[in-house]
Formats: structure tokens, C-alpha cells, sequence
């Protein structure tokens, strides 16, 4: 399986957001795309069966909503704003539409039970007449046993030990070492938390045997950091020394003209 496109391009973390344009919005991903970034993005199934992009579970933050994402319809998510803004909830299909091949897209599985695949399965099953690069991920290692065996697309487990001590980290760690190395899940990929990147032993040796992208990377040292231990980043905040240290497709086709 080839997924190079994941490895060469920065990937604009839930697209190209700042104050004025939303964190999973259609303008957000409109800027990627003129950019010419891959777009990390965030999937839900809302109570009745639709693919929603949005990071939270809950719609509090970004829509100022105390209600979970999952027990509201299609029509209720609809009618919610995103940070005040006029910019609605797109659906997963409204996003692919969009971006049509124009850019790659990383698309993250949400849900920690890897028993419920529901989530998994529709996006696999969604991504099957997409003509575009697109790559799936989760936290969860069941979703990304679901895909590797449900979708030809590449299929990466994310990680980070942030919620844990520092014995815990150690012990998790080793684990899910041999997690990653057994039929459990299996990655293409593996997307880290930048913040337990540097000098980790279990990362060092992961890169041998399967690409490492690391998350969030959000200013220059870390992506000094990111660009020592890993094999491509998703970014947010810092745009334009990204576009210093990369060139973009777009970028590249403008200067072949």
C-alpha cells in the first residue's frame, strides 16, 4: 500500500482555522485546500445515522450546546452555529464533496469502544466511491482493526499518555508496543501527541518498521521536535512557517508554470 501523500504533505489540523474561521468548517477547509494541505478532520454518527465532522462529543465548546453529539438528529445539528459564527456542522459528505481530490484527508474515527464500530463502518463504507487520497485513524484500536480489514485506505492508530503517570506511561507503553505489532490493529501509521514525542524509545523504535506523524504541532520548537522524531506533522497556528519549511503542491505547480 502506498500512502506517500500522507508522509510529504503538513496536514492542517481540522482544517486552516483561526479566529475568524472555525475549527471542522467548510471555510476552514476551503483555506487548506487553497493552501494546498492535507486535511485532518473528525467524524461522528449523529442519533440518526449521519456522518457529522466535528471533534468534541459533546457540543458545548464550539457550539455553546450542553448536549452530545451522538443524541442529536441530523436536523438538530443543523441548527446549531459554530463559535458564533454563521458556519453550520458539515456533514461527511458535504466535506468530500468539497474537497473532491483536491488535497489528501486524514479523517479521525471518534468513540473509544472498540466494540461499537458503527462509526467505522459507515466511514469505510462512505469512503469506498471517493476517488480521492483519504487515510483513517482512531484512538480507538478496534476501529483501526475494523478498517484494516473493512477498507483498502491506510489506517493509523493515535496515541497519547497524557492522562496518565508517569509509572503508567512506562507500563502503557510497553503494551501497546505489542499491541501495535499484533492482530489487534496492525497500523499503517501511528499519529502521536507531540508533547511525549521527543526521546521516546517506544516511537524510536516504531519508525523502523511504520511511519510516525505527530499531533498537534503548534510552534516552532515543536516542530524542531517533530522535525527530528517524526515523518510528518498536523499542525494548527502556524501556518506560514510551515509553508517556510515545506512547499506545498500548490505552491510546486505555480512555480512549474
Amino acid at each position: 500500500m502506498n500512502f506517500d501523500w500522507l508522509l510529504t504533505t503538513p496536514v492542517a489540523h481540522r482544517g486552516l482555522h483561526d479566529d475568524k474561521l472555525p475549527e471542522n468548517s467548510m471555510p476552514a477547509f476551503e483555506a487548506a485546500i487553497r493552501h494546498g494541505f492535507t486535511i485532518e478532520i473528525d467524524v461522528h454518527l449523529s442519533s440518526d445515522g449521519h456522518l457529522v465532522v466535528f471533534h468534541d462529543d459533546n457540543l458545548r465548546r464550539v457550539c455553546g450546546v450542553d448536549k452530545k453529539v451522538a443524541r442529536c438528529t441530523l436536523a438538530e445539528l443543523k441548527t446549531m452555529r459554530l463559535k458564533g459564527t454563521d458556519n453550520t456542522i458539515p456533514t461527511f459528505d458535504e466535506f468530500l464533496q468539497l474537497v473532491d481530490g483536491k488535497v489528501g484527508i486524514l479523517c479521525e474515527i471518534k468513540g473509544l469502544n472498540p466494540y461499537d464500530n458503527r462509526i467505522a463502518a459507515a466511514v469505510c463504507e462512505r469512503v469506498k466511491t471517493y476517488k480521492g487520497e483519504i487515510a483513517l485513524q482512531s484512538f480507538n484500536y478496534g476501529a483501526v482493526r475494523y478498517c484494516r480489514r473493512h477498507s483498502d485506505r491506510p489506517s493509523g492508530q493515535l496515541c497519547t499518555w497524557r492522562n496518565f503517570s508517569a509509572t503508567k506511561r512506562s507500563h502503557l507503553t510497553d503494551f501497546m508496543g505489542k499491541l501495535w505489532i499484533n492482530r489487534l490493529s496492525k497500523p499503517h501509521f501511528i499519529a502521536y501527541d507531540i508533547r511525549d514525542l521527543a526521546d521516546n524509545r517506544y516511537i524510536e523504535k516504531a519508525r523502523k518498521s511504520v511511519p510516525v506523524i505527530t499531533w498537534t504541532v503548534n510552534s516552532a520548537e515543536k516542530l524542531a521536535i517533530a522535525e527530528k522524531c517524526a515523518d510528518n506533522i498536523i499542525f494548527e497556528d502556524i501556518c506560514a512557517l510551515v509553508e517556510e519549511k515545506y512547499v506545498s503542491p500548490c505552491a510546486a505547480a505555480d512555480a512549474e508554470k
